[in-house]
């Protein structure tokens, strides 16, 4: 029996009916019935004819709404192109720039126009390669390869770091973390020792080519200076605001929040454009195949690097229900041993060097999936999930002016995030402060405070991760901070040691692998809520997990600090910056050379066509 009123499913569940709305349709068909027999039917007039028929479209018309954005692509890409040929035939040397912006707005019409994709090639090629090669096999070749770039990546570390026996501190620091993750592990007998070591021998792999190899190194300190020049341009908009002499007087609320504001905005218009949704896959695939993880837990920790556990929620919503409790594990911790990119901007304004922020979170990617699956190992076979269902909720807007509001409009909330935060945590830090010195005063000892505290606690942890023990303290103090308030108050302490010179070399570089995680006790809240929004079910398994992920979460940038405590060397940064300028020039003059012999070739042509002609 139905009520009135009351809406009921058929039983096929495809549509809904509705009592009230069927009689009140019926009634208002009559009424209309009634009045049209009542009086003369009306005739259209022109006008309303000629309205209706502007609603139908031409063919034509409906040919170019549905390829407008494809012809606008390729008609900027044309033009584009030929802006490239005049820059080479007016100065070749210069030119190398303009060349990779072509070759950037050429994968935007590879993917935007003509909607190839590259993925599903590679992927149908591996499946192929893995049907030739049975599992056994494939297990037989997968030891050895990992036995013989293990050893060779140890023989290496002997050799470098045998005339320094201080160095092998952090190698005892990374080793001292394993044995606490296995020991307090759930499930010991059944970690994927693969698994882990790939991930730790991609992250010394990472750290070899930023922090030891001349162009690596050179290679990001110009992309860390370049992300520093760009973003000082949210200067220009802060003195329009704020004012020119004002927006100087309140560092942090007119010079550092503006620039999350200007990073969201380009992020957003590189979703827009496919680039980060690239990126991301690109990372994904590696990490997958390189440390054998599943394709939810890849692609949750290459989102991580570029976006925050909050915004990932809504992207992981459809699989939460579906995951094993060790992915859930592995998706917690990576985020808690990442920082997003719209955050990386406000520490590199802090004075923290942009090159080592930009690297730290992708050398944290693969340690904290190797971290999480040491804490929780997979007990059972987990689901198969496809790569292509998991798409980023994002780049959706209509043009690129949209892209730019939305990206902007988005940062509304994290700087009220940051903001709220900010004047809680440094009242209560100051509460406590005046607290612990009253009771300090007590007893002889007025200078105890939380940064007093935490200097002692945290200096052995410090010690391990290759930090110099007279400026143990000092890090120290920076570590409980970053874990008990959160790591952009200790990376605002950070800047301010590095700018007044209390913190240099080794340490700052040290410092900044260990706090770039959004490992905090006040991020464990947030990112409970978050995630519990977007799947109740998983309410427990996200309460009974999230502690443990914490704690993997910053062991993950713990380990990431071993290794640039491992390979950094003062001395080297010297000598391998002019190198490696010496060997970025070498190759830049070659592309230019040949460049030029390309230009002076398509010159040749055309001056015999247009003789023959």
């Amino acid at each position: 029996m139905a009520y009135s009123g009351i809406k009921y499913t058929n039983v096929e569940g495809r549509q809904e009916y509705s009592q009230a709305d069927d009689m009140e349709e019926k009634r208002v068909t009559f009424d209309k019935i009634s009045h049209l027999n009542g009086q003369e039917m009306q005739v259209p007039s022109k006008e309303n004819k000629s309205k209706d028929r502007s609603i139908v479209l031409s063919p034509w018309k409906r040919r170019l709404q549905t390829y407008r954005k494809r012809v606008v692509y390729l008609t900027l890409f044309f033009l584009y192109t030929v802006y490239v040929i005049f820059s080479l035939l007016y100065d070749a040397n210069g030119a190398i720039f303009v060349c990779l912006l072509e070759a950037v707005f050429l994968f935007l019409v590879i993917f935007n126009v003509f909607k190839v994709d590259i993925w599903e090639p590679v992927l149908s090629l591996q499946a192929k390669c893995l049907i030739r090669v049975k599992r056994p096999l494939r297990t037989k070749i997968r030891i050895f390869i990992t036995v013989l770039v293990t050893l060779g990546l140890a023989a290496f570390l002997v050799w470098d770091i045998w005339s320094d026996v201080h160095r092998f501190i952090p190698v005892g620091g990374i080793t001292l973390f394993v044995i606490c993750l296995w020991v307090t592990s759930s499930s010991p007998r059944k970690v994927a020792w693969m698994t882990v070591t790939w991930g730790l021998l991609l992250q010394f792999g990472m750290g070899l080519i930023i922090l030891r190899w001349p162009p690596g190194y050179a290679a990001c300190k110009f992309l860390g200076d370049c992300v520093s020049q760009f973003l000082s341009y949210t200067d220009e908009g802060s003195k329009f605001v704020f004012g020119d002499p004002g927006y100087t007087l309140h560092p942090v609320a007119f010079g550092i929040l503006p620039v999350v504001i200007f990073f969201s905005s380009v992020v957003s218009v590189l979703y827009y454009l496919g680039i980060m949704q690239f990126v991301i896959r690109a990372i994904a695939a590696v990490l997958r195949f390189v440390m054998q993880t599943t394709a939810i837990e890849s692609f949750a920790t290459a989102a991580h690097i570029f976006i925050g556990q909050v915004e990932s929620s809504v992207v992981l919503k459809p699989f939460l229900n579906d995951l094993t409790l060790s992915e859930l594990h592995a998706v917690l911790t990576s985020g808690f041993a990442t920082v997003a990119g719209t955050v990386i901007a406000a520490y590199i304004e802090f004075g923290v060097p942009a090159e080592h922020v930009i690297s730290a979170s992708f050398m944290s990617a693969p340690a904290a999936l190797a971290v999480a699956k040491i804490a929780f190992p997979e007990a059972k076979v987990a689901k198969s999930l496809i790569g292509k269902d998991m798409e980023l909720e994002v780049g959706k807007e209509q043009n690129i002016m949209e892209a730019v509001s939305v990206g902007a409009m988005g940062a509304v909330r994290l700087i009220a995030n940051v903001v709220v935060n900010l004047v809680a945590f440094v009242a209560i830090l100051a509460f406590l402060d005046a607290v612990l010195s009253y009771f300090g005063s007590r007893i002889g000892y007025p200078e105890i405070s939380f940064d007093f505290i935490c200097s002692y606690i945290f200096m052995p942890l410090a010690f391990v991760m290759g930090i110099p023990w007279s400026q143990c303290r000092l890090v120290g103090k920076l570590i409980g901070k970053k874990i008990v308030i959160n790591e952009f108050l200790a990376f605002a302490d950070l800047g301010t040691s590095i700018k007044a010179g209390e913190i240099e070399g080794r340490s700052m570089v040290v410092s900044t692998y260990i706090l770039c995680g959004f490992g905090s006790i006040a991020a464990m809240g947030i990112n409970l809520g978050a995630l519990s929004a977007a799947e109740p079910r998983r309410r427990q398994d996200l309460a009974k997990l999230m502690l443990r992920a914490v704690v993997a979460g910053n062991i993950a940038c713990f380990m990431t600090a071993c290794v640039a405590g491992l390979l950094y060397q003062d001395v080297h940064i010297l000598q391998s910056l002019s190198n490696s300028t010496d060997v970025l020039n070498s190759t830049l003059l070659n592309v230019t050379e040949q460049s030029h012999n390309f230009t002076a070739s398509i010159q040749s042509t055309l001056q015999t066509s247009m003789t023959g002609l």
